[in-house]
């Protein structure tokens, strides 16, 4: 298969076009059972094109097919289409069929090249500058258009698009993702037919060309995948098949398990029994990626279950998407530190060794310094004490932003005596010099000196009540620095 995933140049600045991630996925995977089980797969790419109408809102879905390429003009048929209604059906047109367009015009002419090149394309009709693709579609009521090429045996054969007359949306990022993902598979069965007098573990081992669909034989455990997913899993596109136990090797095992137990209930159901997770794959090495497998569970008419087969789909972008998300909604925006949500994570975790210890401390006096310098230089000086207090900090200890100019250290695997060495040095840390502040808008640098208060707990048993009684005593202890003067360390009562 082609891989050239290159987009068109074109501008664009639409609303993206709405997806919902699991139907396409479904849709997808629905395609795909179309395409490997329908007897012919002009029938399975009908299916195919019935599943994507709908999840992607599109007036159409439809197939392009390159008849002849000359130097003056190319040649293509109008050869599948789902339309969403009748009023948006243009197959047995006049005008589609065995179309003949110029080359001589140069904005088609480098349409022509990109698409011979794998790019993918992405129109909104307002969007685009007069000229003879605009004036096609605007002819055809088309307010957005999103193509995909087909390439078979590395020719380009035809394209795959989507036409809305309804939306001048863009189809960029997951809409032309699910448009290539569905171009790979009709390529894929487009080659299988091409190869039909061939075994179908032979068809199955070309499906889906760099779409990581595979299938397992439960009658003698043999395993087909394209040759995307071999690859990927590092094993030679030529090699002829895939152990299954060695397969199951690469699964986390904490997966593997959740999959034994979906396969155990799926057995019960009849039919076709759909499952989806998400997976660990360790791909090379130690490296685990991400995955999610969509999967279905294939019975005979005596009920049994016979193959099992799905999709592999890489979701390493999104799962490292929603950790960035996870961070930053455990992140105090301010200041970087944690905020009270993410030490309730790492609090809940539990501690890598006991004992835990909780350090509250607290500026003193801060409110003097929003009154005299205002709060811009207050929010630059907390910001500067965090950089500060981390220097003293191991990798393993948190520190948190509680509100405020009270922060807390969550630190374990210590000592009493070692965890109260760490406050103090902390509280020297602050003492010992004053902060250079920077005035924000004036460009002057102010000497900031401050003190800390702070108070210690330990955590020594885990459970809900403990991780509530270690806030309470370190809270105590904190007041009782205050109360003792100020810029001390004052540990829980009896530790």
């Amino acid at each position: 298969m082609h891989g050239n995933t290159q987009r068109s140049s074109l501008p664009t600045e639409a609303a993206p076009v709405p997806l919902d991630a699991e139907a396409c996925l479904v849709a997808l995977a629905r395609g795909s059972t179309a395409l490997m089980t329908m007897e012919h797969w002009a029938d399975g790419v009908d299916q195919l094109l019935a599943e994507l109408g709908p999840v992607t809102g599109a007036s159409r879905v439809w197939i392009l097919q390159l008849v002849e390429m000359r130097p003056d003009k190319v040649v293509q048929d109008y050869v599948f289409e789902w339309a969403s209604s009748e009023r948006y059906r243009l197959l047995g047109h006049y005008r589609g069929r065995l179309f003949a367009t110029s080359r001589g015009e140069p904005e088609y002419q480098r349409l022509v090249v990109e698409r011979q090149r794998g790019c993918r394309h992405d129109f909104c009709t307002p969007l685009l500058p007069e000229g003879p693709i605009r004036r096609h579609l605007e002819s055809q009521a088309t307010l957005s258009m999103a193509t995909v090429p087909i390439f078979v045996d590395g020719r380009w054969w035809g394209t795959l698009g989507v036409d809305d007359c309804e939306r001048a949306v863009s189809w960029a990022g997951p809409g032309l993702d699910l448009l290539e993902s569905a171009a790979q598979m009709v390529a894929a069965a487009l080659y299988r037919y091409q190869l039909s007098h061939r075994s179908r573990q032979v068809e199955l081992f070309h499906k889906v060309a760099d779409c990581g669909v595979w299938e397992v034989s439960l009658r003698n455990g043999r395993v087909w995948c394209s040759q995307g997913l071999k690859v990927a899993l590092g094993y030679p596109e030529s090699y002829p098949r895939l152990p299954l136990r060695r397969l199951a090797a690469r699964l986390h095992p904490e997966d593997r398990a959740a999959i034994w137990s979906r396969l155990r209930a799926a057995r019960h159901i009849p039919g076709h029994a759909q499952f989806r997770l998400d997976i660990r794959v360790r791909i090379s090495h130690d490296t685990w990626s991400w995955y999610e497998i969509i999967a279905e569970l294939e019975h005979n008419e005596q009920g049994e279950p016979v193959a099992l087969a799905g999709v592999l789909v890489d979701i390493g972008r999104r799962k490292h998407e929603e950790e960035q998300a996870q961070a930053a909604s455990e992140c105090d925006a301010l200041t970087g530190a944690l905020n009270r949500r993410g030490l309730d994570r790492r609090m809940a975790e539990g501690p890598v060794a006991w004992p835990r210890h909780l350090i509250l401390l607290d500026i003193d006096h801060f409110k003097r310094i929003n009154d005299n310098y205002g709060h811009l230089v207050g929010d630059a000086l907390l910001s500067r004490l965090v950089d500060r207090l981390a220097q003293e900090l191991r990798p393993e200890d948190c520190l948190v932003r509680l509100g405020g100019e009270e922060f807390g250290v969550l630190t374990s695997g210590i000592q009493d005596r070692q965890a109260m060495a760490m406050a103090e040095r902390l509280r020297r840390r602050v003492a010992e010099a004053p902060f250079r502040v920077k005035v924000p808008g004036k460009g002057v640098q102010l000497s900031v000196g401050i003190t800390i208060s702070l108070g210690m707990a330990r955590q020594s048993r885990d459970d809900e009540e403990a991780l509530g009684q270690l806030m309470a005593e370190a809270d105590e202890a904190l007041y009782a620095a205050k109360h003792a003067g100020r810029n001390v360390v004052v540990p829980y009562p009896g530790r």
